[in-house]
């Protein structure tokens, strides 16, 4: 039993410690997941203070070490009601001083437990029976303790109770079932039955085990974003089942050899004898798990090699309609959903209209181009989740109240983002399914993928619309790229304590995005970077209405919000509100006062190298894209740059452009070059990160056309 106890105590112990580190690592920013390492550090100090305690029995005051188990054992029941706290996330957030408050109480009682001999005078083996002897204090302890077990399962109830979310009363349920059996096992091996009854043979394995169950149900409540369906739940228990039963034969055959004393076995510290069979579990964990997911995974393979035939069907496709139709049906079929609807982009009425729906027809599908759900699909472009919304607090902050309404207006639980050329054109949204089962982590996979391969025929099919309906595309090109040998300066300017370098690569025949710059005197010049959706003579037209534009700002150059807010208006009045997307980024530099002011038109912000902290800072403004709103309120950024200071502008199509690899140029690639080659003057940067982007690339284009500017202050 020994034995048994020091393996099941350093087990659990390392698991626990594990799901700490990993919680923290994923998100040590939310709030619960650090109440859940509090509690779980607790849970910790249990379990690995009782494996000190009987792998060295007679090297350590066993006294001290089971005081600090018992200070452990009630700030881990205090830390339960602390999690009831702040567990689930509500829109009511308890202040920390009443969080430190309610954990008052149990500090006081865990100082008392290891600084005086008031609950535990003694602790000792005698033969292989561990001893504890008590005083009356030892009651007070146990009734703090079980107090707060009874406090947070409680407001756990009132919680469960009191919300109409269903998310969090799965979570919740998931806490009763695996927490509160978990705690009160481990209460009743590890407190009462030896305080009590004088039986200590489980005082280890009960509390290892509860600790295995409870941290992992807690962990896995908070942590995911889906709950697990019945299957999943069989697969996980029948995982951790056969592990188990596969463990066995090999603990049984060790601790057997240990007690026969074979090969002088005896010898070796029982505390090695344990990491043993703690590696055996790990291995074993590592090699039978696949097996396992593979065999309760069939249906997921088999719908994986589904989708993967109706990707190479619509990859033909050209019409639009009838691709929107196929992907619904597939899906809706496929998941046996309840409903399934498709939203795309009506130019005319300037909104998101339904466009094909499969089963309920959804109450108020439609979405303005500039609501907030919009916005944040063109900002963030990935799959939404209705659990998503709830427990994001970060991402969905300022939009959750709108994305919330629409998904339960139309009855509704997951929104797949659609894009051509960067820009949302449509938003496939899924019910629930007819089982009312939730989506699985897998599915959400599969989702994931259809997604990026509807984005891909989707695109390719606007695109061949567009061309049919200009006809001549490449003439139009042709036709563009004169128009904007007018719009593009011809040499970078040479001005005093500054020096600048750029590159511009077309994605085809001639480009269309447009840069230039304006100097109102010797005290300062302005920059501006654009990004033009879209090919052909009318976005050519859009360049050279820019740089009319942009010449005629001389006088406000010093102001980058009254630059933008003119471009702004200027693209407005003439496409009324419904012209293509164009991005744009516009900074003047004060090489007096080495001042940036910046304002930011939807465009990626200016990465600035700073020489002072050898790192990088990203300026930005968060402003639109031009020409949509005329009457939107662009910000504007100041800051200071000292000599050595770098720089850069780039077109969002430099680090999201993918090479025959399906590999990404990516921003942190652009900042080490920066970074690199910081010494080097501008021009020679910009020839270094256009001759590296081209090797990149390799045979295949970028996604569009591609501007970069670099400035260096001296």
């Amino acid at each position: 039993m020994i034995t048994l106890s020091l393996i099941g105590s350093l087990l659990s112990s390392s698991m626990i410690l594990f799901t700490i580190f990993y919680g923290l690592y994923k998100n040590y920013h939310d709030r619960v997941m650090r109440y859940y390492a509090y509690f779980a550090l607790w849970g910790f100090g249990i379990l690995f203070t009782m494996f000190l305690t009987y792998a060295f029995q007679n090297d350590l005051d066993l006294t001290i070490v089971n005081r600090i188990t018992q200070a452990s054992t009630v700030l881990s029941f205090s830390a339960l009601f602390a999690m009831s706290l702040v567990f689930p996330k509500t829109g009511n957030i308890i202040p920390f001083w009443v969080i430190a408050i309610s954990l008052t109480p149990a500090y006081i009682i865990a100082y008392i437990c290891i600084f005086t001999d008031l609950t535990i005078t003694a602790a000792y083996f005698k033969g292989d029976k561990f001893i504890r002897e008590y005083r009356f204090f030892y009651t007070v302890y146990l009734s703090v303790a079980f107090g707060y077990i009874l406090l947070g399962i409680i407001n756990f109830i009132r919680k469960y109770y009191s919300t109409d979310i269903a998310l969090y009363r799965k979570q919740m349920r998931f806490v009763f079932i695996g927490t509160g059996i978990a705690m009160t096992f481990a209460a009743v091996f590890s407190i009462i039955m030896p305080r009590f009854f004088g039986y200590v043979d489980l005082y280890v394995l009960g509390p290892s085990i509860a600790g295995i169950i409870a941290i992992s149900s807690l962990f896995y409540a908070i942590i995911s974003y889906q709950m697990m369906d019945i299957r999943s739940a069989i697969h996980k228990t029948t995982m951790y089942t056969v592990i188990s039963t596969a463990i066995f034969l090999p603990m049984f055959a060790l601790v057997y050899l240990y007690d026969i004393n074979i090969w002088g076995m005896k010898s070796i510290p029982l505390f090695i004898i344990a990491f043993v069979i703690v590696i055996i579990f790990m291995a074993l964990s590592k090699y039978i798990q696949p097996i396992i997911d593979k065999a309760f995974k069939r249906k997921h393979y088999e719908l994986q090699e589904y989708l993967d035939t109706f990707v190479r069907e619509i990859s033909n496709l050209r019409d639009i309609d009838e691709l929107i139709k196929k992907t619904v049906s597939i899906i809706h079929n496929t998941f046996y959903l309840k409903t399934t609807y498709f939203l795309f982009y009506n130019n005319e009425s300037r909104s998101y209209q339904l466009e094909y729906s499969m089963g309920d027809a959804p109450i108020s599908p439609s979405l303005p181009r500039l609501s907030p759900i919009v916005r944040w699909f063109n900002r963030n472009q990935k799959i939404v989740t209705l659990d998503n919304v709830y427990i994001d607090e970060v991402s969905f902050a300022e939009v959750r109240d709108e994305f919330i309404q629409y998904f339960t207006t139309n009855n509704i639980v997951i929104m797949i983002p659609i894009y051509h050329r960067r820009v949302l054109a449509g938003i496939l949204c899924l019910g629930e399914k007819d089982t009312l089962a939730a989506y699985k982590p897998d599915e959400i996979e599969l989702l994931s993928f259809l997604s990026n391969e509807t984005n891909i025929n989707l695109s390719h099919a606007i695109t061949y619309q567009e061309a049919k309906k200009e006809q001549m595309v490449q003439r139009t090109i042709t036709v563009s790229s004169e128009l904007l040998a007018k719009a593009v300066p011809k040499a970078l300017p040479n001005i005093t304590g500054l020096k600048f370098g750029a590159f511009y690569i077309p994605r085809q025949g001639g480009g269309i995005d447009y840069f230039d710059f304006i100097r109102p005197g010797m005290q300062g010049i302005g920059t501006i970077a654009t990004d033009i959706a879209g090919i052909g003579m009318q976005s050519a037209l859009y360049s050279v209405i820019m740089r009319s534009a942009f010449h005629t700002s001389l006088s406000d150059a010093h102001s980058s919000y009254s630059v933008i807010q003119k471009l702004n208006r200027v693209i407005h009045n003439y496409s009324q509100g419904k012209g293509i997307l164009i991005t744009a980024y516009y900074y003047y530099i004060d090489v007096r006062n080495m001042r940036l002011i910046y304002t930011n038109a939807g465009f990626p912000p200016m990465e600035l190298y700073r020489v002072e902290k050898s790192d990088f800072s990203s300026l930005d403004t968060e402003g639109i894209p031009l020409g949509y709103d005329p009457t939107f309120n662009y910000g504007m950024g100041r800051t200071n740059i000292l000599r050595g200071d770098i720089g850069i502008l780039y077109s969002k199509a430099l680090i999201t452009s993918k090479n025959s690899r399906g590999e990404q140029f990516t921003l942190d690639h652009l900042r080490t070059i920066i970074k690199e080659n910081r010494m080097k003057m501008p021009s020679d940067i910009a020839t270094i990160i256009q001759d590296e982007f081209k090797a990149f690339m390799g045979i295949s284009s970028p996604e569009s056309d591609i501007v970069v500017i670099i400035f260096k202050a001296y």
